[in-house]
C-alpha cells in the first residue's frame, strides 16, 4: 500500500513541476498556491530528477577454476590483480580508486 501511494504522490509532483513551469511564478508563490512548503519543493524536485549512477562494475569473466586471483581491468585502463584470499576487502579497494 506505502509504494502505491509514494508513487501517487510522485506523479502528482511530476504534475506539480508542469504547473510550476508553465505558471511564472517564483517557487515561494507556486508552494503558497499548492500549500506546500519550500523545502517539500526541493525535496521532491531532487527526487524526481535523481538519475542513478552507473555501475562501476562490468562483467566477470573466468578463465581457470583454479586460479588464484581475479584480474579486474577498468574503463579508464588501470587493471587490478586481488588474490582470492582478499577477495573481501574488494570493495574498500575500489573505494581507494574512486
Amino acid at each position: 500500500m506505502e509504494r502505491a501511494s509514494d508513487s501517487n504522490k510522485a506523479n502528482l509532483w511530476r504534475q506539480h513541476f508542469i504547473d510550476f513551469d508553465r505558471s511564472q511564478l517564483s517557487v515561494a508563490q507556486f508552494c503558497q498556491s499548492i500549500g506546500c512548503s519550500i523545502p517539500t519543493f526541493y525535496h521532491w524536485k531532487r527526487k524526481l530528477t535523481k538519475t542513478p549512477r552507473p555501475s562501476a562494475f562490468l562483467r566477470v569473466q573466468t578463465t581457470d577454476e583454479q586460479t588464484s586471483s581475479v584480474d579486474i581491468r577498468l574503463p579508464n585502463g588501470i587493471s587490478i590483480r586481488v588474490p582470492l584470499v582478499a577477495i573481501g576487502s574488494l570493495s574498500d579497494i575500489l573505494q581507494q580508486l574512486a
